[in-house]
């Protein structure tokens, strides 16, 4: 609408979980349930458990390798797999509920600290739903629990085996999580998928109706832009946004998105200029400094996960020049 904006950011990802540790929170959750098996006095054994890992997925698997398995190794799994593996797998069912119960501390690390979802969700340090990024999934310090969920990627009533493997623990909110439920009759990205780029192939976008748009929310229409060529990915993008029901749930925000159209007839590129050179240095550290405050969100998509809306507000921004 005015001149282009000089652009900060960077190389483009789905919104996705963003931390340089994963691969290390990934063993110490592998390490924590294990140690819990080996140390108990009751109950099946590591032997046990490996018998039945390899007695259905053959003698390359064990309990480390279903543990930490990747999200291509999963669909590999749930697609040759489903309802064809021992009942004795919902033991696992129960390990996961000694996870996910913030009162129960069966799991601990090497130090004797407990290893449950809520420290999980901690060291994981994500603040929205990764399904949505409408709401926020916080650890509540005081009581221990938490206002997020873990979904499972692939349901543990179809998939038992998979109850407490890593990469199949999804933090959501309550609200995704309860749209999807059991449902894994469709294939969606995974949060942890680098094989999808969800955050560069959906944009959400605006189509103008009538000159009023700058000042009614019925002037222009919020649009959901599935820009995937590789199939399958057009296929996941488009189960992600039918079935978590994006378009209704973000027709409620399009109050932002007319503050972020004003914003753009203020906020003129000589006008971020003089705020920068004004403020530098006491409220501002640099250009991006002063994008977040204009735009209320994130500039950076490696940031995106922080703030809720912070995907819309990104991506109407860009398309305004806002960014």
């Amino acid at each position: 609408m005015t001149e282009q904006k000089n652009s900060t950011s960077k190389e483009k990802m789905m919104i996705k979980i963003q931390n340089n540790n994963l691969k290390e929170i990934a063993c110490e959750h592998y390490e924590a349930i294990n140690y819990y098996i080996e140390n108990k006095k009751r109950g099946y054994s590591l032997s046990k458990i490996n018998e039945w890992i390899q007695n259905c997925f053959g003698k390359d698997w064990n309990f480390k390798k279903l543990l930490l398995a990747k999200p291509n190794e999963l669909d590999y799994l749930a697609k040759n797999y489903k309802f064809k593996c021992c009942n004795d797998f919902k033991y696992f069912g129960t390990l996961y509920g000694y996870l996910n119960n913030y009162q129960d501390k069966k799991f601990t690390l090497k130090d004797n600290t407990p290893y449950r979802a809520y420290e999980l969700i901690e060291k994981l340090n994500i603040s929205t739903c990764l399904y949505c990024n409408r709401n926020t999934i916080y650890n509540l310090k005081n009581s221990q629990k938490r206002t997020s969920e873990l979904d499972h990627f692939y349901p543990r009533s179809k998939y038992p085996f998979f109850a407490i493997s890593f990469y199949n623990l999804i933090p959501s909110c309550k609200v995704c999580n309860k749209i999807k439920l059991d449902n894994d009759s469709k294939e969606y990205i995974n949060p942890y998928d680098n094989r999808f780029d969800m955050n560069k192939n959906m944009k959400f976008g605006l189509k103008i109706k009538d000159v009023t748009f700058y000042y009614k929310k019925n002037g222009f229409e919020l649009k959901m832009k599935n820009l995937a060529t590789n199939p399958s990915e057009k296929k996941r993008i488009k189960n992600n946004i039918d079935d978590f029901e994006l378009k209704d749930l973000y027709a409620n925000h399009k109050d932002t998105v007319l503050e972020l159209i004003q914003k753009e007839i203020i906020y003129n590129e000589s006008y971020i200029d003089e705020l920068l050179n004004q403020y530098e240095g006491t409220f501002f550290n640099n250009r991006e400094d002063v994008l977040r405050l204009i735009t209320c969100g994130y500039v950076d998509d490696k940031d995106l996960h922080k703030r809720p809306l912070s995907k819309l507000i990104k991506d109407i921004s860009e398309e305004l020049e806002l960014l």
